[in-house]
């Protein structure tokens, strides 16, 4: 009798589930066939394929199973196809903004040119920086018979009885009328000659877009400063095409650089969304062309804009340091390392704790910065400056404790000022961070500058 009843309530259970799965293919068909409708394809057939096969039998064939398969496909198409048309909605929004500024603009112009006559045939001023004009009033409310200039001197739009009323005598404007400057197509209006941008100076106040990526990445877009990334995902493409903007690079790389688990397609539709969404936060900020560009199946930083970024900025920094060392021109060195360690705020994308194709980068980065520390520290020391000498060694072993060349200048720049002690110490702190850290002891060359320089006490 239990096992008739567990038989029962197992068949039953078997129906139910049934009707569920044709429910819920009943709902996915209505919603396909207007999706299809909306964009002229769609997975229909291989909906009504995997319905017919559970109606024929409750395990699907490898046809219902490739079916199944495209159906979650179209899936990730459709996600896609939203993203792209959210992205495209946002930035009519904010175009819809820029033409409502532009239009309030011109009014206000209008209005400081006509006169606005009332019925009443009492003459009233235009409206003032405190008051709505009536031009302005009108369009704000909608009403259809918002008057418009006609080129033979009539008024446009809506009846003869529902013009009359609203606005009569209308005085035109000489024929000149000179309107407001505005700005780029959709950012801030330019600044006046010699105007810095917030927080930026010199070179980087001029670039369309300026870039630092020596610590936090910190991105600013036609001097409007970018404060947070909608996608990881977006920022980490833009990083990679950054680092490689002398050189297109293409597709595949960027999927299989992000995405290297997914099929192909799933990365394709993945790629397309990044690109979406960072397009999305560069192209809207004030740029007259699109920032990222797309050519024979590569990506690549549009060449026509002015593009700034410390990592460039440094590295010319310790090349020039380096030319100017070996033809022994003392104050160039110290000019250009001085610009480089400014420039400097720490690790390549010091913010980004997931990539790690720039690793390489990073420390080769890093090992150029302990340079130019201590081609100053040098310098001050054998200038007799001990004290700025010991700041820019000191710096190198904040960045690197085992920076072994940082830890002889100091110990020198101590026996300069006869502090064997601050000697000692120094080469005890060296040997503790190496023996912590690597587990090795100081070089041949520490140990002999040690000894020499405790023994002439």
């Amino acid at each position: 009798m239990d096992e008739h009843q567990d038989g029962n309530g197992n068949r039953d259970n078997s129906t139910l589930i049934e009707r569920q799965i044709a429910y819920s293919l009943n709902r996915l068909a209505t919603v396909v066939n207007e999706l299809s409708r909306l964009t002229g394809t769609g997975p229909a057939g291989s909906i009504e394929l995997v319905r017919a096969e559970i109606d024929a039998r409750t395990e699907l064939t490898s046809a219902g199973i490739e079916a199944a398969h495209q159906l979650r496909m179209w899936r990730a198409h459709y996600n896609w196809l939203a993203s792209e048309l959210d992205a495209a909605s946002r930035s009519f929004g904010q175009a819809a903004q820029q033409l409502g500024r532009l239009v309030d603009t011109t009014l206000a112009s209008w209005e400081e040119q006509f006169e606005v006559v009332r019925p009443s045939g009492r003459t009233s001023p235009a409206a003032g920086p405190g008051r709505p004009g009536l031009l302005r009033g009108l369009l704000r409310r909608g009403q259809a018979q918002v008057p418009l200039p006609r080129t033979e001197g009539g008024i446009a739009g809506g009846s003869a009885a529902g013009r009359t009323g609203l606005v009569t005598g209308l005085r035109p404007a000489p024929p000149a009328v000179r309107l407001p400057p505005v700005g780029r197509a959709h950012g801030p209006p330019p600044r006046p000659a010699g105007a810095e941008r917030p927080g930026l100076a010199g070179p980087a106040a001029d670039a369309d877009i300026a870039a630092r990526v020596l610590g936090p990445l910190e991105l600013t877009v036609a001097g409007v400063r970018v404060p947070r990334w909608s996608s990881l995902k977006a920022r980490a493409v833009f990083q990679y095409l950054l680092l490689h903007h002398d050189r297109p690079v293409r597709r595949d790389v960027l999927m299989e650089l992000e995405w290297p688990n997914h099929s192909h397609s799933s990365a394709r539709n993945n790629l397309n969304v990044a690109l979406c969404s960072l397009r999305n936060t560069l192209d809207w900020r004030g740029l007259d062309v699109p920032a990222v560009l797309h050519r024979d199946g590569c990506y690549l930083l549009n060449p026509e804009l002015t593009w700034w970024t410390d990592h460039g900025e440094f590295r010319t920094g310790i090349r020039d340091a380096q030319h100017a060392r070996q033809a022994g021109r003392t104050q160039q060195v110290l000019s250009a390392c001085h610009s480089a360690v400014q420039l400097y705020r720490g690790p390549l994308f010091e913010d980004d704790l997931d990539g790690d194709w720039y690793l390489p980068e990073r420390r080769n980065l890093k090992d150029l910065y302990l340079q130019a520390l201590e081609y100053l520290a040098e310098i001050y020391c054998e200038s007799g400056q001990p004290a700025l000498a010991v700041e820019y060694g000191q710096q190198a072993i904040n960045a690197d404790p085992c920076y072994e060349a940082a830890h002889r200048l100091l110990m020198r720049c101590f026996a300069q000022q006869h502090q064997q002690q601050l000697v000692s110490r120094q080469y005890r702190l060296c040997a503790a961070a190496l023996q912590d850290e690597l587990d090795v002891s100081p070089t041949m060359e520490t140990v002999q500058l040690f000894r020499m320089l405790t023994s002439a006490s």
